[in-house]
């Protein structure tokens, strides 16, 4: 799997040194915003690469074709910024199926902290619902995009958008292999695997 550094190491990576107990009496102590987002966010079965510099940006997405054995040319966007920077064909097309293609690479609005999803609106997926997307999904973000929940991020979402608020405003379902997953037809074709380059400088 792809090395990650950084936050992750917060989260998994160095032995930290042992601290004294706590009293039971006092309140559990919340992890930032950033840190409960990845550990509810990669719980669900998301993949979380963590980034600090935007060659690393770079490296991590070619590691995730690689990984998958991807061409180039089967991971495609529908932002040209974006195909520019990543070197993706750009689709032009606002509705229809993309599910052909291996994965698509896309913004997001805002990660949401306390529930691991992630809020997508017609700026980034145009009208297509997400059951017409391909099977894997490529996040790309800034960690300023976490928000605490999702009434925090509807909230920012209509500062942001303060002339005309966005539609087709939904949340990313990450795919899930489990049984009760596959029991549920309808939730396996909406849900995806998801890998986040999360940026950070």
């Amino acid at each position: 799997m792809i090395q990650v550094m950084g936050l992750w190491n917060k989260l998994f990576g160095k032995k930290q040194t042992p601290k004294p107990k706590k009293s039971p009496y006092l309140p559990e102590i919340e992890d930032p915003l950033d840190i409960a987002f990845a550990k509810r966010f990669t719980a669900q079965g998301g993949f979380f690469l963590y980034n600090d510099t935007s060659d690393q940006v770079l490296k991590n997405f070619k590691e995730i074709l690689k990984e998958n054995k991807w061409e180039q040319s089967e991971t495609i966007s529908l932002n040209q910024k974006l195909a520019q920077r990543f070197n993706v064909d750009c689709v032009d097309q606002s509705t229809g199926k993309l599910g052909h293609f291996k994965a698509i690479l896309i913004q997001c609005e805002f990660l949401i902290s306390n529930t691991g999803k992630i809020l997508l609106s017609n700026n980034q997926i145009n009208h297509f619902k997400i059951k017409a997307l391909p099977k894997t999904i490529i996040v790309s973000a800034h960690i300023r995009q976490i928000t605490r929940d999702v009434s925090q991020g509807m909230t920012k979402l209509k500062n942001k958008y303060s002339d005309t608020i966005p539609t087709n405003i939904t949340t990313l379902n990450i795919k899930r292999e489990d049984a009760n997953h596959k029991k549920n037809q309808t939730q396996q074709t909406s849900s995806k695997n998801i890998y986040l380059l999360l940026e950070d400088y």
